[in-house]
């Protein structure tokens, strides 16, 4: 079950094997509520939302008071929680999970890391569609959403 393409066992150290679940589970974390923080604030400004106890509900998935960018269009521009930190941090956290499925294979195969690769250069594209569209859309105010919130990937690299 455990074999590289040469059929060898792959033989990961314990600390090597329990960091990759703490980064997996980690990512998975600031994924998992930063998407519950967009959606749930979208819910919060149309009056639409109530609160759910089913599993899982990861503690801050809802941001109470949270700050925004009014849009002359009316469209609210989150800059709290975690998209205060960067403005595709669930990007970040999704491409940190596909790269975490990779590493458990290990070295002697490209094709586990085939998926991240082509994911990231999908959402680096994406992003960059997005900034054009919103930057035509929003003008000024989206401006000064990145002024405040200067990060896309990665807080204070990129």
């Amino acid at each position: 079950l455990n074999r590289s393409l040469d059929n060898n066992p792959i033989d990961h150290s314990t600390v090597y094997i329990i960091s990759l679940f703490i980064i997996l589970m980690a990512a998975y974390y600031v994924w998992d509520t930063a998407n519950s923080q967009k959606n749930r604030f979208r819910m919060q400004q149309r009056g639409t939302y109530i609160k759910r106890n089913t599993f899982p509900q990861l503690p801050w998935g809802t941001l109470h008071n949270p700050t925004f960018v009014q849009t002359k269009h009316g469209n609210k521009l989150l800059t709290g929680g975690w998209w205060g930190i960067a403005r595709k941090i669930h990007y970040t956290a999704d491409l940190v999970m596909a790269l975490s499925w990779g590493l458990i294979t290990g070295f002697d195969s490209f094709i586990p890391y085939f998926y991240v690769c082509f994911f990231t250069v999908v959402l680096v594209h994406r992003v960059g569609r997005d900034h054009i569209h919103c930057k035509e859309k929003y003008g000024v105010d989206f401006e000064e959403y990145c002024r405040q919130v200067p990060y896309i990937f990665i807080p204070f690299v990129f």
